[in-house]
């Protein structure tokens, strides 16, 4: 998942034929680099506004990374995921459906003693099932769902049985409709919004440091 900034720089030097050509390139990386790190910024109150409570590891600003335009390269800038963030924030960013990369998808419960707040899995949650005693994984002798089921107690109903809870469902895919995080289109309207704004003002500084050295236009 990544987006990038090409700037159109016939329409934008229209406006701004009284500067030094080489001014140019340079103010557009400037600004192409400054929108690119303040969305980056901005990105994750973005996320915490579309899911439910999700980890620092997912919203934090390093989870972004970004390759920086030049004005003696290509003018233009990219933002994208690091892979790790990339394999899960995928699906609510494209859609799709899911496949096992194994056997099945393991998916939390939400009454699961292994869902973490944000409604994924625990970190340790594989190691809980180290204890077999509490834990185990298959599907029930009473029929149900195949999954990770957790031992409760014995049951007062059925005597000689247990109560179970199911904690992890395995599943064979994930269904993920697309736009439940609609990046794109609110990346591109930040963009819109910003570029204009950040190229004026690193075209005036790159001015104004004209004027100091005596460069004339």
């Amino acid at each position: 998942m990544q987006i990038s900034i090409r700037s159109d720089t016939k329409r934008t030097l229209k406006d701004f034929q009284d500067i030094r050509q080489k001014s140019i390139p340079y103010a557009i990386s400037q600004a192409i680099n400054d929108t690119l790190f303040d969305l980056r910024k901005k990105l994750p109150e973005e996320m915490r506004s579309v899911f439910d409570e999700p980890v620092s590891f997912t919203t934090k600003p390093g989870a972004w990374e970004i390759q920086k335009a030049s004005a003696r390269a290509a003018l233009t800038g990219v933002i994208k995921l690091r892979r790790v963030q990339a394999t899960y924030l995928r699906w609510p960013i494209k859609g799709g459906v899911q496949r096992p990369r194994k056997k099945s998808i393991p998916v939390a419960q939400e009454k699961g003693g292994l869902t973490a707040r944000h409604g994924g899995l625990r970190k340790d949650w594989a190691d809980r099932l180290k204890d077999k005693k509490r834990y185990f994984s298959g599907t029930p002798k009473g029929g149900g769902r195949p999954g990770v089921y957790k031992r409760l107690g014995v049951s007062k109903k059925k005597p000689g049985g247990h109560k179970i809870r199911l904690e992890v469902g395995w599943e064979d895919r994930s269904d993920y409709k697309q736009g439940t995080w609609d990046f794109y289109e609110s990346s591109y309207a930040y963009i819109q919004r910003n570029f204009t704004k950040n190229f004026r003002r690193r075209l005036q500084k790159a001015r104004e440091y004209q004027q100091s050295k005596g460069i004339s236009r």
